[in-house]
């Protein structure tokens, strides 16, 4: 008589291997059939606490203007940021080229002139005043920015490239005294060179503090980054003015 036979072990771990992914299965299509209600009760949730994390920003930014407590808090905490009271926000290299002609008479005849140039190049770098007078304004998600005027450092001469021409002279002058004046000279005329190179420089300064406002604003007062910035410097020419947005 043949005995019943057994069920291998292999058969019974197949078995419960089965099962278990059968178990694993049911669990995984009742989460993916739970996940869309949950996706959509979480993202308007998401967009009320971004919306209100939106509102409070600007309006404390608002209300700092009003109390025209920004002013103050931007100057202490910007010099904090910077390390220095003064935002470098442009800099200019070029090769400067100064001439100086000399005339003289002797008992009223004129003696030949004497022109020496000198040639060097020269760094301007153009700064803002962190702790002058900064006004801030918002309308609608501009904020309006009057800074303090364009300022600049004394300009850096490389000395190592300084060269000096005569491109006149004549034996009856001293032309080496006419080269120590211009010497003596440079530092003024380097400096009057920077005030006329403003024009220049001023629309990369304006993009400079704007993305430094813009970024200010995001940390203390935790405005949205599409807020725009608009940077106007005190005794700034009206045309050269960026055209503001009409109140609304």
């Amino acid at each position: 008589m043949d005995r019943p036979r057994r069920p291998s072990p292999a058969l019974f771990a197949f078995g419960a291997l089965v099962l278990a992914i059968l178990v694993a299965a049911s669990i995984l299509v009742g989460r993916l059939a739970r996940l869309p209600g949950e996706m959509a009760g979480a993202i308007p949730r998401t967009i009320r606490e971004t919306s209100a994390a939106v509102s409070e920003g600007l309006a404390k930014l608002a209300a700092a203007i009003r109390s025209r407590s920004i002013t103050t808090t931007f100057a202490s905490t910007a010099t904090e940021i910077r390390g220095t009271n003064r935002l470098q926000v442009a800099e200019l290299s070029q090769v400067e080229v100064v001439e100086r002609r000399d005339a003289m008479q002797f008992f009223g005849v004129p003696l030949p002139d004497v022109v020496v140039s000198a040639r060097a190049p020269v760094t301007f770098t153009y700064v803002l005043d962190l702790d002058g007078p900064w006004d801030f304004d918002l309308t609608d998600r501009t904020v309006t920015v009057l800074a303090p005027a364009l300022a600049w450092n004394a300009p850096a001469v490389d000395v190592s490239k300084l060269t000096f021409v005569k491109a006149e002279s004549s034996i009856l002058r001293d032309e080496d005294r006419v080269v120590e004046e211009l010497r003596a000279s440079l530092t003024a005329m380097f400096r009057q060179r920077a005030r006329q190179n403003v024009p220049l420089v001023r629309e990369t300064a304006r993009r400079q503090a704007e993305e430094f406002v813009r970024s200010w604003l995001l940390r203390a007062y935790g405005v949205p980054e599409d807020v725009r910035v608009v940077v106007r410097f005190r005794g700034e020419p009206e045309a050269m003015r960026p055209v503001l947005p009409p109140r609304g």
